[in-house]
């Protein structure tokens, strides 16, 4: 029998889930200890680290959506690291969203280990319990950072999931699918639940499962259970000895390719993906230069290339400036009007190469309208990847960082011309063929423009 504390009950039933914004002062607190550093055992005991301890931690679990009820995960930013906060207050999401940085007072806290993971509270017949609301506006101090989402969640497996230290953690589960059992199910079944909480199996195609559990408040509940493949972004958590999969709200489940083992939509072309473009003319080089000159305006089918996404409908298209006359580029965006949210995204280019063969990669950047980190850049083997297959991050290899000039402007703030983001030098041992990737994450906030142009490969 499984069931997580976190989901027993909850009191949000309303369809407003606006969030509302709440004036932010800095606070003064700055950490002077690791979370994992806080000493915590099986036994309930009273904080007995450093006197003044103060740790930082990123939110990563919401209560908006109903799913999660009076606890509260965060994490580090790295990931590598995650504990819990019960607290005996509801509507959290107003003061403690997804990303916002915490800075947690820890003398006066208790502090355990429960089903393999860190909790700090208060003392309740004898194990931590949840903060009353006096000590929670006091132990747990709001900064007024709050980085994306996409700087904290972790592309995996089930099979890499399955850990005490992912648990608390925001993770993205890839190619992943409900058991056929649950599918044209609802997310909640009154005839099928266990402490007020219905529990789905996800696979992957691996053979890996795990439970995703719904509360009976979540606000999705009473929607139908999806029969296609895709991506599942939430908060590992643990009852006893099963790990149980927490989504916050519905836009977490983006289940929009094939069903794992079926016949993709278009059979008749190469690997399995229902949306990619182009990638019929696919050769794997060790020179060459794209500079797009040679497409149309506004094009997104680039038969040499790859042109996919797994969230939204939006691809890297062709644009030209000044129209008509001027340079031609690719470009992403999730901007979608000034008085509109953006559009939730992640879309990815394709580029071809011959690792053996080839020395160096690089492009030029212009990154305008800034609204947060959007762009990353990986390479992927052929053995991992094939041209138009289907997407998983899990085998890529991020190599952002070796691009020292990819650089942002201030927020709101664009830059004017392309400049060079750098040059990756491939390493020896990346031999055979492959592909780079350029990768655009946007969102209801995240929403910069991304122009890339001259992709060299020598």
């Amino acid at each position: 029998m499984a069931c997580s504390a976190t989901l027993l009950s909850s009191c949000i039933n309303d369809d407003d889930y606006s969030v509302p914004t709440l004036s932010c002062t800095e606070t003064s607190l700055v950490k002077n200890l690791e979370p994992q550093a806080v000493p915590a055992a099986s036994v309930v005991a009273p904080y007995s680290g450093p006197a003044g301890g103060i740790i930082e931690a990123y939110v990563v679990s919401s209560d908006l959506g109903g799913n999660f009820f009076k606890s509260i995960s965060l994490q580090t930013l790295d990931g590598s690291f995650g504990f819990s906060i019960p607290v005996d207050i509801t509507t959290v999401f107003t003061k403690f969203e997804p990303g916002r940085k915490v800075l947690i007072k820890l003398d006066g806290t208790y502090t355990d280990i429960k089903f393999g993971s860190m909790r700090i509270g208060a003392l309740y017949q004898g194990e931590v319990g949840r903060l009353s609301a006096t000590q929670y506006e006091t132990i747990l101090n709001r900064s007024c950072t709050v980085v994306s989402e996409e700087d904290l969640v972790q592309n995996l497996t089930i099979a890499q999931t399955l850990s005490n230290a992912r648990i608390n953690t925001l993770i993205e589960l890839q190619n992943v699918q409900f058991k056929d059992e649950s599918v044209n199910k609802t997310y909640y079944d009154a005839n099928n639940q266990i402490g007020g909480a219905t529990n789905h199996i996800l696979v992957d195609q691996n053979g890996g499962q795990i439970i995703f559990r719904t509360s009976s408040f979540a606000s999705y509940a009473g929607s139908i259970v999806p029969g296609k493949s895709g991506t599942v972004r939430g908060v590992l958590t643990k009852f006893n000895n099963d790990y149980q999969f927490v989504a916050r709200t519905e836009d977490d489940i983006k289940l929009i390719n094939p069903r794992i083992g079926e016949e993709p939509t278009n059979p008749g072309q190469p690997g399995g993906s229902e949306f990619a473009l182009g990638g019929t003319e696919t050769a794997f080089l060790g020179a060459f230069t794209e500079n797009f000159e040679s497409y149309a305006v506004n094009a997104t089918t680039f038969p040499k290339y790859v042109n996919d996404h797994t969230t939204g409908d939006r691809y890297w298209q062709l644009k030209q400036f000044p129209a008509n006359t001027g340079n031609k580029y690719i470009e992403m965006t999730s901007f979608s009007g000034n008085t509109n949210p953006g559009i939730a995204a992640k879309t990815y280019f394709f580029v071809p190469a011959d690792f053996t063969a080839a020395n160096t990669f690089s492009f030029s950047k212009e990154i305008r309208y800034m609204q947060g980190a959007a762009l990353k850049v990986y390479y992927v083997t052929s053995a991992n990847y094939t041209a138009r297959g289907a997407i998983n991050v899990s085998n890529f290899v991020d190599i952002t960082s070796s691009f020292t000039g990819l650089t942002y402007p201030a927020t709101d703030q664009s830059q004017n011309n392309f400049t060079t983001a750098g040059t990756y030098t491939i390493p020896a041992s990346l031999t055979g063929t492959g592909f780079f990737v350029f990768e655009y994450t946007g969102s209801a906030t995240v929403t910069t423009t991304i122009q890339l142009d001259d992709i060299v490969i020598n």
